[in-house]
């Protein structure tokens, strides 16, 4: 009897105190992406700031596989990005110029792509985290000045979500 009457007490109090079987949640507003200041300023984010959506591009010297730059900073961003967000990859996209064949450029884009694979694996990166394209500008009559044809010699990072 006394079990009854507990149980009827029980049962009063969670009908008035209005208890529901889920509780509500209150909208979440968007967290800012968390990353040191080097890796900030290397980083591309949406306007928001809530979402890394590439890393800046690597630039490279004529007809080569090379660099212009040391990459070792940069690099470990992407790593680091990487290992904090397992549920992302990248996508290395290795880029030529108009100059040279088809061919030659697609291989030359191919390697370009593939090298900066193989180093940010080196670095610690998971090899499932990564892809590599190539991709190559062809000449349409249009004469690129030197300066543009710098800027297209490049790898571009593009963050996706794996699925």
């Amino acid at each position: 009897m006394k079990h009854l009457k507990y149980s009827a007490i029980i049962l009063a109090f969670t009908v008035i105190s209005g208890c529901k079987s889920t509780p509500e949640k209150a909208p979440e507003t968007p967290q800012k992406v968390s990353l040191s200041p080097a890796c900030k300023s290397y980083a591309l984010q949406n306007e928001q700031e809530t979402e890394v959506t590439g890393f800046r591009p690597v630039f490279f010297e004529v007809n080569s596989d090379k660099p212009y730059s040391r990459l070792d900073s940069n690099m470990s961003c992407i790593v680091t990005y990487l290992s904090n967000n397992p549920n992302k990859s990248i996508d290395i996209q290795g880029y030529t110029d108009d100059k040279g064949t088809i061919e030659y450029n697609k291989a030359l884009a191919k390697r370009r792509a593939e090298g900066l694979v193989e180093h940010l694996v080196v670095l610690g990166a998971s090899p499932n985290q990564l892809a590599s394209s190539a991709h190559i500008i062809q000449d349409k009559g249009k004469k690129l000045t030197k300066a543009e044809r710098s800027k297209i010699r490049r790898v571009n990072f593009e963050v996706t979500t794996k699925l």
